[in-house]
C-alpha cells in the first residue's frame, strides 16, 4: 500500500503542475483531492504511521497523527491568513502604490531587479522567506503590469528569498529548526552561510538580468496621488512592515509563535487604523485575501504529511545515509531531493540520525542545501508555492526558464563553502 500511496501521490502532483494545460482542473482543489485520497487510503487500508518524536520515530493511530498534522499545517494557513491581511490592509491605504511612487519612478528594468532581489533577500532574513515572497508579489503587482515581465521577476525573487532565508535563525523552517535543536548558533550560521547565499543569489540575478527583457527603462503609471495620500500611504506601510517585524521579536524574546504573533499583529494593526471609528471593515479585507492559494498551500502540505506519516520519507533519508559515505555528496543530494518534497521532515531526520556536534560542518551544509534546494523547481518551497498560488506560474515555465538559474546558484554557494 505505501507504493500504491507513492504512486496516487505521483500522479496528484503531475495533475498539479499540468493543471495549466487541463482547463477544468483547479489546483487548490486538486490539491485538497490528493490530500484527502492518500488520508483517506491510510484509514482505510489501517496503514501503520509514525511521527517524529525527541528524535524517536514512534507509532501513532491515523486519527491522532492526522490532526497533529492539521494542527501543524494550521500554523502555516493562519500564519499566512494573517500576513496577508496585514498587506491588504497596506494595499487598501495605498502604501504600495505610494511606495511605487516614490522610490521606483525613475530606473531602469535591470536595476529594478537587483534592487529588489537584494531586498528579497534580506527581508526574508527577517520576516521570513514565505512572508518577504508574498510582500514583495503584491509589490510587483503594482509596479509590473505586464504580466509576462512579472513572472521573470518573480521568479529570480523566489531564488533570493529562499537563499536569503538559509542565513538567518528565523529565515527559513529548516535553520529554525536546526536552531531550535542546538545543532547550529546564532553567529555560526550567520558567519558560514551569509556569503554562500548572497553568491547564489548574486549569480543567478546577474545571469537573469541579462535576458533581453530587462532591457529599457521601467515605466511606472502615475497614479496621482495627492501628497496627503501619499504621506498617509507610506506612515501605513511602515506600520504595517513593523508589524511584521514584531513576529520574530515575539518569537525570541517571548515563545510566541509565528502564526499567534502574525495575527496579533493584524488585529493590533487592523484596532489602531480604526480608532476612533471604523474606516475599513474586516469583510473588505478578507474578501481581498487570496484563499485559493491557502487551499492550495494546505493541501500540498497535508499530502506530503501523509507520506511522511507512512514513514517513506525517513526510509529515503535512511537509504541515502547508508548508499553514501561521504557526508557532504549527502547534503548536496537532500537539497537536490528538497526541491521534491517537504524539506522539513528530510531535515528532521537529518536531527535524528546524526550525531555531529554544535556547530559542525555538517549543519551548515544542510541548512544551505535543504534552504536553497527548494528553488530548483517551483513546488520545492514555501515561496515557490506562494508566488504559484498567487500568480499562477506555469510549472514548465518556470522549469524552463528558472531552474538552472537556480541550480547554477545552488552549486555556486555549494562550491564556495567546500573550499
Amino acid at each position: 500500500m505505501e507504493s500504491f500511496m507513492i504512486l496516487v501521490f505521483i500522479i496528484g502532483y503531475l495533475l498539479l503542475i499540468t493543471a495549466d494545460y487541463l482547463t477544468f482542473l483547479n489546483k487548490s482543489i486538486l490539491s485538497i483531492l490528493m490530500a484527502s485520497c492518500l488520508w483517506g487510503i491510510i484509514f482505510y487500508f489501517q496503514i501503520p504511521v509514525f511521527q517524529l518524536e525527541k528524535n524517536l520515530i514512534i507509532w501513532n493511530t491515523p486519527n491522532n497523527l492526522l490532526l497533529f498534522h492539521i494542527g501543524k499545517v494550521s500554523e502555516i494557513v493562519f500564519f499566512l491568513i494573517g500576513a496577508m491581511s496585514i498587506i491588504c490592509i497596506i494595499d487598501i491605504y495605498s502604501g504600495f502604490d505610494a511606495l511605487k511612487n516614490v522610490f521606483f519612478s525613475n530606473t531602469t528594468k535591470r536595476k529594478f531587479l537587483w534592487i529588489i532581489n537584494i531586498l528579497s533577500f534580506f527581508l526574508s532574513a527577517i520576516i521570513d522567506n514565505l512572508t518577504a515572497t508574498i510582500v514583495i508579489i503584491t509589490l510587483l503587482r503594482k509596479i509590473i503590469l505586464n504580466d509576462k515581465e512579472r513572472l521573470y521577476y518573480l521568479g529570480a525573487i523566489i531564488i533570493s528569498a529562499n537563499a536569503g532565508g538559509v542565513w538567518s535563525p528565523i529565515g527559513d523552517i529548516t535553520t529554525t529548526m536546526l536552531w531550535i535543536s542546538n545543532k547550529v548558533t546564532t553567529y555560526n550560521i550567520i558567519q558560514k552561510i551569509f556569503f554562500p547565499s548572497i553568491l547564489c543569489m548574486s549569480i543567478s540575478t546577474f545571469i537573469i538580468s541579462r535576458y533581453s527583457i530587462f532591457n529599457g527603462q521601467l515605466k511606472i503609471s502615475d497614479n496621482h496621488f495627492s501628497n496627503r495620500e501619499l504621506k498617509t500611504g507610506i506612515i501605513v506601510f511602515q506600520m504595517g512592515l513593523l508589524m511584521i517585524l514584531i513576529v520574530p521579536i515575539l518569537k525570541t524574546f517571548i515563545g510566541i509563535p509565528p502564526y499567534m504573533g502574525m495575527m496579533f499583529t493584524f488585529s493590533l494593526l487592523y484596532t489602531i487604523l480604526n480608532i476612533p471609528k471604523q474606516i475599513i471593515s474586516i469583510e473588505t479585507i478578507f474578501n481581498k485575501i487570496d484563499f485559493s492559494s491557502i487551499l492550495f498551500f494546505l493541501g500540498i502540505l497535508l499530502s506530503i504529511s501523509s507520506l511522511e506519516s507512512i514513514g517513506v520519507l525517513y526510509q529515503l533519508s535512511n537509504w541515502i545515509n547508508n548508499s553514501i559515505l561521504e557526508w557532504k555528496p549527502t547534503t548536496l543530494l537532500f537539497g537536490l531531493i528538497s526541491s521534491i518534497i517537504d524539506n522539513v521532515p528530510l531535515v528532521a531526520s537529518t536531527i535524528s540520525m546524526f550525531s555531529y556536534p554544535l556547530n559542525h560542518e555538517f549543519w551548515n551544509f544542510i541548512a544551505y542545501t535543504s534552504g536553497t534546494g527548494g528553488s530548483l523547481l517551483l513546488i520545492g518551497s514555501a515561496s515557490g508555492v506562494a508566488a504559484m498560488g498567487m500568480e499562477k506560474i506555469n510549472f514548465f515555465w518556470y522549469l524552463k526558464y528558472i531552474s538552472y538559474l537556480a541550480l547554477i546558484g545552488y552549486i555556486s554557494g555549494f562550491i564556495y563553502m567546500l573550499i
